[in-house]
């Protein structure tokens, strides 16, 4: 009885300890924390604070503990005693050793890292005005070249540490677990974190798709606590930051008649009587170039419990360009749940639904809307109402044929809508403690409708059109993804153990179908129904990869860190007997911090030594490469009759496979005070080896094209530097960071393949590939300055007074195709990013700088300003032409025919692309929460406003455009990046916006 008695008293007084206990959670800046865990310690009870930063949680007893912590903020235990209310500030940690970062099929906290990984916030992501994620890395992560390549909606180019092949050279983007293209349409709001894996550590575990690097894109997830909903939006407006100056008509007419009398021909009839025109003197440029408007909004809405978390979201994109029929627009829908079905099982999803509207720039006879407006003649108006069209091009008697760039604009409609649906359903189940199974179903579909049509048109006559032309093209991409996952962590003592294991299965299949007609009766069906000269065309590849993960970490007491990798990949597009590959990796590293030397040393936060080798592939060569198909498009006269024919063009490659890269990799990561100070170095070496080419054959096997083997070798070394400053006191907070990544690019052999020309103009190739060189160096001849009257020219015997001298490289005596050589490159010899934020109370203020230096551009548009070789419209450089009166000038004489080939491909269209790029400059305010809290009774916990600039200005020698220059539109992009032909230029954007959270 006695017995009984005393338990009734414990139980009494064990439930008289339990009690609630409430608080508000406050940072150190005083705002209050939605989102934060609290824990009781040694338990599995808790809880989260709400919007408003209050919890509430009954707690078993006094002497309970409370922990709390928050991503980004040093844990606080605080102990409850006999308070019923806790309010808790927490400090922000300035230490980056606790972040978790993603890395292929899991994440890892940033201290165990032993990889070279770069990694870009949403906050920076979402500072500039950019339609794709692509856009957004520019500039952030070192060794990483980002270069913009054209109207809106353009996929930028992408380069991590170098090329490494003449082939594809694009990074493998995996978005959410699941590898997938379309980037275009990833709304970037949707992002919360982009890692960019560059050695073999970290991109070799995605195998014979990691060789280019690998960038992984994780979109926002939902949070405990109460429904957050945000609301982020912006307008601006852009311009041309730069225009060229062009001949006016006075100017073009001066220009036009020494250009064709040099060459003793009469001058144009116009140029005796303009005429209609005698008004009339046009700047193309004001014409094409437009103010034009920029717009992005999204409404998000985020929260969850201890069971259920959720962010769905909805954004609008839309983006005029700054030169006429050019414009892109985006709309997209998020969903990402998780549920905790039980203790042990959670099933989740995530999904992106886009569609995106693109009017394409226009390439009308292969040429740039650019090159029609520099060589338009300024005395030939706009528009014409008498001609079919509207619209007025030259006439014979103009003696020109130069196009109509806003005619181009206006009438040649180059439409593209692309849908795309990108998503993910996944369960994991905890079977054992440490031990979690995950099954990854994924689907990336994407559709894509292309229009063309030009209507019959006469503007003049060199520009008449008959009929009116269709083309329509659709195009189906459906890519599934299996993947079965397993991990296993597990802690004795200081040992720590995190294993992976990863079976899985991709295939794509890729369909085209194109229609095209002529419609000669009328402008106003736009369809392909009873038109004339119908064609259909289509094609379908599919691709198939089936792959195999194995992955151990291994660290003690976070000191000494070690992992490996290996993965085995079987894959479609390689011969019968390459069709696996395996593709190991091995990283170690020291924290040289941890070790009981350094305790005394209080000043160094971290101090980390990591080294990585392994080997990566590249797959991406084209399907079907090592096979024979089959060429139906000829014709044999048999009997005097031309009748179709197929054959076998190129012979197989039965033995192809991919290309391998090996990476080598040294890191050294430095944290001081409390990682205040951090710097990270790298130095690396990417050796590809079996790189794809063309093997010459003997005209006599009777075969068109090369076959293809793995026969090149190209290595990429070079050095990067990433640093970072933090200082927090009291309201003022200053953050300074900065990168650089240096790179040299040499193709060491080519085995038995062949020297690769690239891109050619005007009979002339533009780059060259050959052993101990850069792949796709610029190559011509050197100009040497400008012959003078009496000068022998016996070396050019085409010359004359006031042509272009060129080297004798060679020193035979003769000008020829011998003397070309080596004229630069495009890769800069480094890239870098510098990025300063502050805030003081309310208000805050951002400056991105971003450049590169050490390039080389082919400016090509330059041909068309001062190449002077007939009669077009031209650049204002050419009024400083070498005349018998003006003899000090490195500009040649005008004479139509270019008998001297003075404007053939040499230095003097070869310019350095060095440029220094105020990227973004903003500066915004934040209502205070206190204000916030009393104006709007707790219903409004955020309202910031702000003003951005991009592109506000440019520091380049370059005189074209835009010294950005990618890769224009149908050009190999290995082989022609850094040609500028007239491509579209960056916009300078002034704009305002407004972020407001309930």
């Amino acid at each position: 009885m006695l017995s009984l008695f005393l338990v009734i008293i414990f139980i009494g007084s064990s439930f008289a300890q339990s009690r609630n206990v409430t608080g508000v959670i406050k940072s150190s800046s005083g705002e209050t924390m939605p989102g934060v865990n609290i824990l009781v310690k040694g338990t599995t009870t808790g809880t989260a604070s709400d919007i408003d930063g209050n919890f509430s949680l009954t707690v078993p007893s006094d002497e309970s503990i409370l922990v709390f912590s928050f991503i980004g903020y040093t844990s606080k235990e605080v102990r409850v005693g006999n308070s019923s209310e806790l309010n808790v500030v927490l400090e922000e940690d300035l230490s980056s050793l606790s972040e978790v970062v993603v890395v292929g099929y899991g994440t890892q906290e940033r201290a165990k890292v032993t990889g070279a990984i770069s990694s870009v916030g949403s906050e920076q992501i979402r500072a500039l005005p950019v339609p794709s994620l692509a856009s957004a890395l520019q500039g952030r992560a070192a060794g990483v070249a980002v270069t913009n390549a054209g109207s809106p909606g353009t996929n930028p180019i992408v380069r991590i540490r170098g090329i490494g092949t003449v082939g594809n050279n694009d990074p493998l983007y995996v978005i959410d677990g699941m590898p997938a293209g379309g980037l275009n349409q990833i709304n970037p709001a949707d992002i919360e974190s982009i890692e960019v894996l560059k050695d073999a550590s970290t991109a070799a575990i995605y195998g014979s798709r990691g060789a280019n690097g690998v960038i992984l894109v994780t979109t926002k997830k939902g949070k405990i606590g109460k429904p957050l909903v945000s609301l982020d939006s912006y307008y601006g407006s852009q311009k041309a930051w730069k225009t060229l100056d062009l001949l006016n008509r006075d100017q073009y007419i001066a220009f036009g008649r020494e250009l064709l009398g040099n060459a003793g021909a009469d001058a144009p009839a116009r140029f005796d009587n303009l005429g209609e025109f005698a008004n009339v003197d046009i700047d193309y440029q004001d014409e094409m170039f437009r103010t034009a408007p920029i717009q992005d909004h999204n409404l998000s809405v985020s929260g969850g419990t201890e069971n259920v978390l959720y962010n769905f979201g909805i954004g609008y994109f839309s983006q005029e360009g700054i030169m006429l029929g050019t414009d892109f627009e985006r709309v997209s829908l998020r969903s990402n749940t998780e549920f905790k079905v039980n203790k042990r099982v959670k099933i989740g999803q995530t999904l992106t639904v886009a569609y995106s509207n693109r009017n394409n720039e226009p390439f009308s006879g292969g040429r740039s809307q650019l090159e029609h407006i520099v060589k338009a003649v300024p005395y030939i108006p706009v528009r014409d109402a008498t001609r079919l069209g509207g619209f007025r091009a030259p006439d014979r008697v103009d003696g020109s044929d130069p196009e109509n760039p806003v005619l181009n604009a206006t009438l040649r409609n180059d439409n593209s809508q692309d849908y795309k649906i990108l998503g993910s359903a996944y369960v994991s189940v905890n079977i054992l403690k440490g031990l979690d199974y995950k099954f990854l179903v994924g689907l990336d579909v994407g559709i894509g409708d292309n229009y063309q049509y030009t209507p019959s048109f006469n503007a003049g006559d060199f520009s008449i059109q008959n009929f009116a032309t269709i083309s329509k093209t659709k195009t189906n991409f459906v890519s599934p993804l299996f993947s079965n996952q397993l991990t296993y962590t597990k802690d004795i003592d200081k040992h720590h153990f995190d294993l992976l294991g990863v079976v899985e299965r991709q295939t794509s299949t890729f369909t085209s179908l194109n229609g095209a007609g002529q419609n000669s009766l009328t402008n106003d069906v736009r369809e392909l129904q009873g038109v004339e000269n119908q064609t259909t065309t289509s094609s379908k590849t599919e691709y198939a990869l089936i792959s195999y993960v194995g992955r151990i970490n291994y660290d003690y007491a976070q000191k000494y860190l070690i992992s490996a990798s290996i993965r085995r990949d079987g894959g479609s597009r390689f011969g019968p007997d390459n069709k696996w590959g395996t593709f190991p990796s091995l990283s170690v590293g020291w924290r040289l911090s941890e070790e009981g030397f350094m305790q005394g040393l209080n000043a160094v936060s971290d101090l980390k030594l990591r080294a990585s080798y392994g080997e990566t592939g590249n797959d991406r060569i084209g399907d079907y490469v090592y096979q024979a198909t089959i060429n139906s498009n000829l014709f044999y006269n048999f009997d005097d009759n031309l009748l179709t024919g197929s054959t076998i063009s190129a012979l197989a490659n039965a033995d192809l496979k991919w290309e391998t890269t090996i990476m080598k990799n040294l890191g050294l990561d430095i944290g001081l005070f409390n990682d205040q100070f951090s710097l990270s170095l790298e130095v690396y070496e990417n050796t590809t080896e079996g790189m794809i080419l063309g093997v010459p054959i003997p005209p006599s096997l009777g075969y068109d094209g090369a076959p293809v083997a793995n026969v090149g070798t190209v290595k990429n070394s070079g050095f990067e530097i990433t640093a970072g400053y933090e200082l927090r006191s009291g309201d003022f907070q200053l953050g300074i960071d900065g990168n650089m990544g240096f790179v040299t690019n040499e193709l060491t052999s080519l085995g038995t393949g062949n020297t690769i020309f690239g891109p050619n103009f005007q009979g002339d190739a533009m780059t060259l590939t050959e052993e101990g060189q850069p792949i796709a160096y610029f190559y011509g001849w050197i100009a040497d300055g400008i012959f003078q009257s009496g000068e022998s020219t016996t070396q050019q015997p085409n010359a004359s007074a006031g042509d272009i001298k060129f080297r004798d490289i060679n020193n035979d005596g003769v000008i020829d195709a011998n003397d070309r050589t080596n004229l630069g490159h495009y890769l800069p010899d480094f890239t870098y990013g510098l990025n300063a934020n502050a805030s003081y109370k309310g208000f805050d203020f951002t400056m991105f700088l971003q450049g590169v230096s050490g390039n080389e551009i082919f400016n090509n548009l330059r041909y068309h300003t001062e190449g002077m070789t007939r009669l077009f419209g031209a650049s204002t450089v050419v009024l400083d032409r070498w005349t018998p009166t003006n003899t000090d000038t490195d500009v040649p004489r005008a004479i139509s025919g270019d008998p001297n080939r003075n404007a053939r491909a040499s230095s003097r269209f070869v310019e350095d692309g060095s440029y220094l790029r105020l990227k973004n400059i903003s500066i915004g305010y934040s209502i205070p929460s206190a204000a916030l809290q009393s104006w709007s009774k707790g219903t409004v916990s955020k309202v910031r406003v702000y003003v951005s600039a991009q592109n506000l200005f440019t520091i380049t020698d370059y005189t074209g455009y835009d010294p950005e220059v990618a890769v224009r539109t149908g050009i190999n992009s290995s082989l022609g990046t850094g040609i500028d032909y007239g491509q579209f230029p960056a916009a300078r954007t002034i704009m305002g916006g407004i972020q407001l959270a309930f």
